[in-house]
Parts: C-alpha cells; structure tokens; sequence
C-alpha cells in the first residue's frame, strides 16, 4: 500500500546492497494498515473539543503528538527497509512479523500516553516563562497536576515503554538474523552479508539501550525516571559512530 510511493529509483541501495523485496507482499500491505490504524489510535483516543477553549488547550499535546509519530514512521521505515532489502516471505519473517505487529498495537496507548504527559509539560513550561497566561493554559496546567505521576507510576510507565520498545527491535533483530541464516538462498554478497551483520549489530545496541533505561528505574526507583528517559538519547550518539566505523571498515573489505 504505502510502500509504492517510496519505491527507490533504483535497485540498489546507496551501499551497494541489492533490493529484492522492490514489490510489496500481502504481508507488507497487512504491515502498512496496521501502521495506519496505530496512527489512527494516536488521533481517536483524543476527546473532540466542544468549547474554542477546549481547542485551544488540546494544542498543547501537539509536541507528544509529533514524537509519537516520528517514532512510529521510525519503526515503520525499519521494517520498510528489512523487506525491501531481503524480500523474504518464509514462516519464521511471517511468525516474527506478527508478533511485532502484535507488540506495535499494545505499545500505542503507553507511548501516547507518556510522550502526551511529558510533551505537554515542556510546552506549558515554555508558554508560561514566554508570559502565557490565558484560560486554555490554565486549564491545561490544571490537567497536567492532576494527572502528576507518583515514584511507583514512573516506574510502571517508563517499563510499559522500555519493553515494547525493546520487543520491537528485538523482533526487528531476530528477522535480520533469520535473512542473514538464510544468505546463500538470498545469493548475499560479500558486502550484503557485511551490511546484514551491521543491522545485526544496530538493533542489538538498541536493544541494549532499551533495556538500561529498563534497568535504572527498575534499580533506583521513579525518581530516576527522567535519567532513564535520557538514556535514550545515546540513540542518536551511538549508532552515527556505530555506522561510521562499520563504513570505514567495509570500505577496507571492498578495496
């Protein structure tokens, strides 16, 4: 479904790994509704507001509304990527498929869930030192301290997301494995196996991080939920550098 409007021009991705999922399977097209419905939740958990006040205070979710969904696109382009790489459609893809899929349907309500609560108190905070005082911000402040979570709530909440997290790219992993057991059917280069075992290795670091933000608040309690949170942030120091020195090495390998 969606897949055919991000179709690459050609059959080969810049590093030189051949595409052979270049049509897209039923299973792609379950995959891509699925991801349209989780998208949907994000939108329909929402009451409809009935007074402009009520319009104006649900704005203030917008900023947990865009990391739901740019996490969401996120999963959605890892799992666009595995099949558009391997094109694989063998029982242990179709089992591991399911189940992430299965995992992505529970995971909604707790993303949205935190990233609402935590995008809302950021934005609130930014509109009162900007010298926002209106009726919406107000009601809005009054929502947020009513629903402050206590120490054992950060807990459970900062769990709930960890592990679907960790599910996912678990299960994102556990599929790259299973392409690269099956690289002699597949005809994996030298360097499609070397870029295989590179995704390998990307997952499990995100796996990784997953679960030592699980660990710090599981260890040290939910006062320590807002280090755990930052955890995630090696994200994005640790898998450019991941990727660089891979790249470095492949070049090595191909000259």
């Amino acid at each position: 479904m969606a897949k055919k409007f991000f179709i690459p021009k050609n059959d080969t991705s810049p590093e030189g790994f051949r595409y052979r999922g270049m049509t897209a399977s039923r299973l792609e097209n379950l995959t891509d509704a699925i991801f349209g419905f989780a998208i949907t939740l994000l939108v329909i958990a929402s009451q409809v507001p009935s007074t402009y006040v009520e319009l104006q205070a649900s704005m203030y979710g917008f900023l947990g509304f865009i990391f739901c969904i740019m996490l969401l696109l996120g999963l959605w382009s890892n799992h666009n990527n595995f099949f558009l790489h391997f094109g694989l459609q063998d029982k242990t893809t179709k089992v591991l498929n399911f189940l992430f899929l299965f995992v992505l349907l529970f995971y909604i309500y707790p993303l949205k869930y935190l990233f609402s609560y935590i995008g809302t108190r950021v934005y609130v905070q930014f509109k009162i030192a900007m010298g926002d005082r209106s009726e919406a911000l107000l009601k809005v402040v009054d929502a947020v301290n009513e629903s402050a979570l206590d120490s054992g709530q950060w807990v459970d909440i900062m769990l709930r997301f960890g592990l679907g997290l960790f599910l996912m790219y678990l299960l994102l992993l556990l599929m790259h494995v299973n392409a690269y057991r099956k690289r002699s059917y597949l005809k994996l280069s030298q360097e499609e196996q070397y870029i295989t075992r590179t995704f390998i290795q990307a997952y499990g670091i995100l796996v990784g991080i997953c679960t030592l933000s699980m660990g710090i608040v599981l260890i040290f309690g939910g006062g320590s939920a807002p280090i755990a949170g930052m955890v995630y942030a090696l994200v994005g120091t640790i898998l450019p550098l991941h990727r660089k020195l891979r790249n470095k090495r492949m070049t090595k390998i191909v000259a």
